[in-house]
């Protein structure tokens, strides 16, 4: 069973066990909450072999005023919405707790401080290794239960005996894409809270934030859009295509095989189709992108050929272009950063956030940062990061703003990351 079906079968336990009770329902986004939480918690009862009391709603059900079960979203308003829910028996239920929002565990203990019996249950993938989440696991009055997607039985008998849940194949596509090494695999693999980042550019949790994200669309008409094209290096290599605004990804796309005027073609198209200016495309410009950046100003895009090799523009800081650009996506995507935008992939983004959270980095002898070599990543991981590329290429034309953020710069030993 999915963690969201036991949490909401604990809902059923309690608002059946307990009376009065009062159970409330919480996550980092109303999605978690209405489409899925409560969701399983209408179902399970709906499932129940004997009648139980009431009807559960979107986000409440109501068996009397001192009983009643509640669904609430982190919003500006949540912290009032938390207060003055007391009772003898009461039970919150924190799902996705990896993502919750610290300040608001402040309100959820003081209504747990009282009365008979006070259940604070939290589920989620422990993806980072710092918060009230990660600080539950050695707290000493707190149990806890992690679950491997290893020890599965559709992944111990390589099929599927319980159809739905996770697969052999799947664990064996993330082992391709991302390691047995990265905060992925430990994480959404694993179950194991990752060890603290402190060599790759990007943190997991950032990304899977940004995936939640929502952007108005007034807001993004507003601003302006950018393109980054990474052609193929390599034959099994991707082209890849990212278009986006400030604060939002438009549109990805991945070609393999092709030749540099189809290349140029698909620029034009995607220019035209999402109105990005001919100033805002960006495209690498070693190998093939040296002919295609070429032709592209001959027809009259004045677009930005970008060298990763070239000297950045806070060289004081960064070794090169390519370290100072994906930088500056880390910066777009870590809360802590001054640039900080509140990023939205608007969805899924699998294939960049594989490139984005195991990509290392390491310093120079001059204590500058410069991002791991292609060739070593190539040979960690049997690919290319063209999909992280094409997004760092797409946004340098925002690298000329001064970015801050909070760095860690990883341990300098004979056998770290230190490249000359």
């Amino acid at each position: 069973m999915g963690k969201s079906a036991i949490a909401g079968i604990a809902a059923l336990w309690f608002m059946e066990t307990f009376e009065p009770a009062v159970v409330i329902t919480t996550a980092p986004t109303e999605r978690q909450v209405k489409q899925i939480l409560w969701r399983e918690i209408r179902y399970w009862h709906n499932k129940a072999k004997y009648t139980l009391d009431g009807m559960p709603r979107i986000l409440s059900w109501d068996i009397s005023p001192k009983h009643f079960a509640l669904g609430i979203t982190t919003s500006p308003e949540s912290q009032q919405q938390l207060q003055g829910l007391h009772g003898p028996h009461i039970m919150v239920i924190i799902d996705e707790a990896n993502g919750y929002f610290d300040e608001l565990y402040e309100p959820i203990e003081s209504i747990l401080c009282g009365g008979n019996l006070a259940i604070l249950f939290q589920i989620g993938n422990p993806l980072n290794p710092q918060g009230k989440f990660f600080e539950s696991f050695s707290a000493p009055d707190v149990w806890t239960h992690t679950i491997s997607c290893l020890k599965h039985p559709n992944v111990v008998q390589r099929k599927s005996i319980i159809p739905g849940a996770v697969t052999y194949e799947w664990v064996e596509r993330q082992k391709k894409l991302w390691g047995t090494d990265s905060a992925f695999w430990k994480g959404h693999v694993l179950g194991e809270f990752p060890k603290m980042g402190a060599d790759t550019v990007v943190n997991l949790a950032w990304v899977e934030r940004a995936e939640q994200n929502k952007v108005s669309r007034a807001k993004v008409d507003k601003e302006q859009r950018y393109m980054g094209y990474d052609p193929a290096e390599y034959g099994p290599d991707d082209h890849v295509w990212f278009v986006g605004t400030e604060r939002k990804r438009l549109y990805t796309l991945a070609k393999r095989g092709i030749e540099p005027a189809e290349g140029i073609g698909i620029t034009k198209n995607l220019a035209e189709r999402f109105n990005v200016s001919k100033q805002n495309i960006s495209v690498d410009g070693i190998g093939a992108g040296a002919t295609i950046c070429s032709v592209l100003k001959t027809d009259g895009y004045d677009i930005n050929r970008f060298v990763v090799s070239e000297q950045a523009l806070d060289p004081e800081s960064y070794e090169d272009k390519g370290t100072e650009a994906w930088f500056n996506v880390r910066n777009m995507l870590n809360p802590e950063a001054e640039t900080y935008s509140n990023y939205s992939f608007d969805g899924k983004v699998d294939r960049i956030k594989a490139d984005l959270c195991t990509r290392k980095y390491g310093t120079t002898r001059k204590g500058k940062f410069m991002l791991e070599p292609k060739p070593l990543f190539r040979k960690r991981l049997k690919r290319s990061p063209n999909w992280g590329d094409a997004m760092a290429i797409c946004y340098s034309k925002l690298c000329q703003r001064k970015t801050f953020g909070i760095y860690t710069l990883p341990d300098v030993t004979e056998d770290s990351n230190v490249y000359y």
